[in-house]
């Protein structure tokens, strides 16, 4: 092809989905039902290795009373040891190379390392220190708490936190977990103690509750080796897994709206309960969601982003968890065209549900899925917190292996009916932070539902 007969008026055309084959996963309790299960993945040639402790601890099992306590608890673990105080722990892996990253999800805490392959074994026996001994000291809980304390005052005051907590209260009926936030209230946190932490980590944090996931340059029997000598002995009976019932706030759409006078833009976030991780249209469910809100090229960013101009950028998702999590749809807008921005987002879901996606969005978004899901597996990090999935999930072992054959076996059909059974905008929680004064009358003349104001967050 030469220059003259390149056609610069079009895109190139995609090429084809590259092949790509997913590590084989290696399942076992090399030391009994009662010690960590060892998850194993070979993977690449670069001598680095990824190992993470995914443990039964996360928020969805915290008290009300305490919520923020699975986080803290996380993230306190780097504070010291029963024989290394934070300063020493710190040496420690600053001299072994390690890169230890701590959390916790809804459904799990995470420790992890990230380390040279000839490193492997001291990381691991100062993770299982980490892990097993923690000293939680007084001095570094509070410093934590006030951390945590003005995280959770700074997002009362930015309008996109803000906008996002008050969907999930306004999804949520009261005292479902998943409508508070993940780092828990400023009333909750306020009176966590060193005490609370090292209670919640002996409760929760036990051998038969955790999983450790190995990926990298190293073979499976030095991993399993390795395993059994720094975690075989870690034992205790897994804790039972929290149960409760998701209920929505709001049984029709209801507009909320939180008054920020003088904002010159509005937070928009609607939403109501979606579907939990186990949800039989799963894959159905990522590729109508990459056409209506999941990718650039989806109906909400090109309509509201590159048709209208009402902002930077539109999206939409499904927070998967073992409980149903909230589907939301997120932008902020001018506060002028905040009523126009809601009407055409309604359009755009209304649109996917009454008539279904085209050909072409079906074969861009089917190819997107499986063209990113290798890109987003190229570091031992990231592919281990793939391979989580499979532990917090009870998923097969050989889920991923099959994971791209199934978004291409997707179809239109299975894309409107999963539309049209899931997304409900007849129930929506809508709620805008903005300028009441200037947003209100226009959205209360869309007909949506009722309208509350509010000064804050309740």
């Amino acid at each position: 092809m030469t220059e003259a007969t390149i056609d610069r008026t079009r895109p190139p055309e995609p090429g084809p989905v590259k092949p790509y084959d997913f590590p084989t996963i290696i399942r076992e309790r090399p030391a009994g039902n009662d010690a960590p299960e060892l998850v194993f993945a070979r993977h690449g040639d670069l001598p680095l290795v990824t190992a993470e402790l995914i443990i039964e601890a996360g928020a969805a099992a915290e008290p009300a009373e305490r919520a923020g306590i699975a986080q803290l608890t996380a993230e306190a673990l780097e504070t010291g040891t029963a024989s290394r105080d934070v300063d020493s722990l710190a040496w420690e892996l600053e001299s072994l190379g390690v890169e230890l990253a701590t959390g916790a999800s809804w459904d799990a805490a995470s420790v992890g390392v990230t380390v040279h392959a000839d490193r492997l074994d001291p990381a691991l026996e100062l993770l299982a220190e980490i892990v097993q001994r923690p000293a939680f000291p007084e001095n570094q809980a509070e410093r934590l708490r006030d951390e945590r304390l003005a995280d959770i005052l700074q997002r009362r005051k930015e309008p996109r936190a803000l906008a996002s907590d008050a969907a999930d209260r306004f999804i949520y009926r009261d005292q479902v977990p998943y409508g508070r936030p993940l780092i828990g209230l400023g009333e909750t946190v306020r009176n966590l103690t060193a005490q609370d932490l090292a209670s919640f980590h002996r409760d929760r944090y036990r051998g038969g509750a955790a999983a450790l996931v190995i990926s990298g340059g190293v073979d499976q029997a030095r991993a399993r080796a390795a395993a059994l000598k720094h975690f075989g002995d870690w034992r205790g009976g897994a804790p039972e897994r929290p149960r409760f019932e998701v209920a929505p706030r709001v049984d029709r759409t209801t507009v909320f709206i939180i008054d920020r006078p003088g904002s010159v833009q509005s937070e928009i976030r609607l939403g109501h309960i979606g579907v939990d991780r186990h949800h039989p249209d799963y894959f159905p469910l990522l590729v109508m969601n990459t056409i209506l809100g999941g990718a650039f090229t989806s109906r909400l960013n090109m309509n509201l982003r590159e048709k209208h101009g009402f902002t930077y950028g539109a999206r939409s998702g499904f927070a998967l968890r073992r409980q149903p999590g909230p589907f939301t749809v997120e932008v902020g807008v001018a506060s002028d065209v905040t009523a126009r921005a809601i009407e055409e987002a309604l359009k755009e879901i209304n649109g996917l549900r009454d008539e279904g996606p085209t050909d072409r969005e079906m074969d861009s978004a089917r190819d997107y899925l499986r063209g990113v899901f290798p890109l987003r597996l190229q570091t031992t990090a990231a592919l281990a917190a793939r391979i989580a999935e499979l532990v917090v999930f009870d998923l097969p072992t050989d889920y991923f292996q099959t994971y791209r054959r199934q978004i291409g076996e997707v179809t239109r059909d299975d894309v409107l009916r999963v539309a049209r059974d899931v997304i409900r905008p007849d129930r929506l929680a809508v709620v805008l932070v903005g300028d009441a004064d200037e947003i209100a009358e226009p959205v209360q003349a869309l007909g949506l539902g009722p309208v509350e104001i509010l000064e804050n967050l309740p």
